[in-house]
């Protein structure tokens, strides 16, 4: 298959600018059409609870109740930015509408770096029209501004890793660090991305001196950007955790009842079966330590780890049965009919695509295995803890990304000789 050659010279802003403010008048329209979400009655509407007390200066807390870090605090803070702790979700409609846009733009940027103006286009549009994206951009959950902060990391590392720019190594860094805290199971990934900066080299990379300095410059940016958090989480609780679920999500992932509706349905109706069936032994110490989030905590990740040892083969067939469903072609939790029709052919073939263009690139595994890590990792956290549809979707972008390379290619191999702004060298990477 031959791809064409990444170039910046032809003029197509203009022509994604209209893509980009098409993509935010579908996704305000959608939204508007389908009804806002109420405020206080959504299934997050604990990120609503914590944005109130924000925005009225109470900090990261409950109605009435202490500090917490059960959860990373990026999206409330977004929410209490927004919404100054109003219940009305217009402010949020508009903003996530933006930031959706945002993620049209940097999947377009990101074709064009890796493959040229006729993939930019092309990336573009397909994220614009993305069915998941354009009704779940709006949606009062995180997804929009992890999904927008991935896409603009990668960017940014991508460009910083060819051009060894501290500018760009440091937006990479904050973006990284800023994902982290609207998601903490990103947090594999951005220990692994100045690891990449500085060993993914190849022809088109910085040299070796200069890609040390910029990754050692995105990994402190980062951990800037993330350690207050991880401050106020020692002093509050005594650990220096992203949240204090990780031992609850661990174990919500890891007993007997995982199954029991997961993944067919939300894990939250598995949930809801496990701590109804504990002993009352377990219900008793869990009523001692209610009062100690960080207690609470590490008793719930030591009976997820006892039931991984205790189940090791068990929990290595869940975890294979996890990722599949995490990447199935119908969504979780499932739908009813048309949505999920609508999903499977929407994400079938985007996935299909994708697949066949980091197959067919694989000449430039050094500089795309930034994506493939992104894989990796996420299938690794889905393996041991869990995953729905809304967890993955940020890969999507990816997905498109190249499933427009790929289309470029056939454009140019089957449909025309040259490019618009004349011809372009193309090289073979089948």
């Amino acid at each position: 298959m031959d791809f064409p050659s990444a170039t910046r010279d032809l003029p197509i802003h203009g022509k994604l600018m209209w893509i980009v403010i098409f993509a935010f008048a579908l996704r305000v329209s959608v939204r508007w059409y389908f009804g806002s979400p109420d405020l206080g009655e959504s299934g997050y509407s604990f990120f609503f609870a914590l944005a109130k007390n924000i925005a009225a200066g109470n900090g990261f807390t409950f109605d009435g109740g202490t500090a917490t870090a059960f959860r990373v605090p990026l999206y409330p803070m977004f929410l209490a930015t927004v919404t100054f702790g109003s219940q009305t979700f217009l402010p949020v409609l508009l903003a996530q509408s933006l930031i959706g846009a945002g993620t049209v733009w940097c999947a377009a940027m990101l074709a064009r770096d890796m493959f040229g103006n006729a993939a930019a286009i092309t990336a573009a549009i397909l994220t614009a029209i993305y069915p998941y994206f354009v009704l779940h951009d709006t949606a009062l959950q995180e997804t929009s501004l992890y999904t927008f902060l991935m896409a603009l990391a990668v960017l940014l590392l991508l460009r910083a890793r060819r051009s060894g720019s501290p500018f760009t190594a440091t937006g990479a860094g904050l973006a990284l660090g800023a994902a982290v805290l609207t998601r903490a199971n990103l947090a594999p990934f951005a220990l692994f991305a100045p690891l990449w900066l500085a060993l993914a080299g190849g022809l088109r990379a910085a040299p070796l001196r200069r890609r040390l300095w910029i990754a050692v410059l995105c990994a402190s940016v980062g951990a800037l950007t993330v350690s207050p958090w991880l401050i106020r989480s020692y002093l509050l609780t005594g650990s220096g955790t992203l949240t204090t679920q990780a031992g609850f999500f661990l174990w919500l992932g890891n007993n007997p009842y995982t199954f029991s509706r997961y993944p067919r349905e939300s894990i939250d109706r598995s949930q809801a079966i496990a701590l109804a069936l504990m002993g009352s032994q377990e219900k008793s110490e869990l009523e001692a330590l209610s009062s100690k989030e960080a207690m609470v905590d590490r008793w719930f990740l030591k009976r997820g780890l006892d039931y991984i040892c205790d189940h090791p083969w068990q929990t290595l067939g869940n975890g294979f049965r996890k990722v599949v469903d995490a990447f199935g072609w119908l969504p979780s939790p499932r739908r009813s009919f048309w949505p999920s029709v609508v999903y499977a052919l929407s994400y079938g073939p985007v996935m299909i695509l994708g697949l066949w263009g980091m197959l067919a690139s694989r000449g430039h595994w050094r500089e795309h295995s930034i994506f493939y890590a992104q894989f990796v990792a996420f299938a690794a956290v889905t393996a041991v803890f869990f995953g729905h549809t809304s967890y993955r979707v940020y890969l999507d972008v990816y997905w498109i990304v190249f499933a427009a390379g790929l289309l470029a290619a056939l454009r140019s191999k089957y449909v025309c000789t040259s490019n618009a702004g004349g011809s372009r060298k193309l090289r073979s990477f089948l």
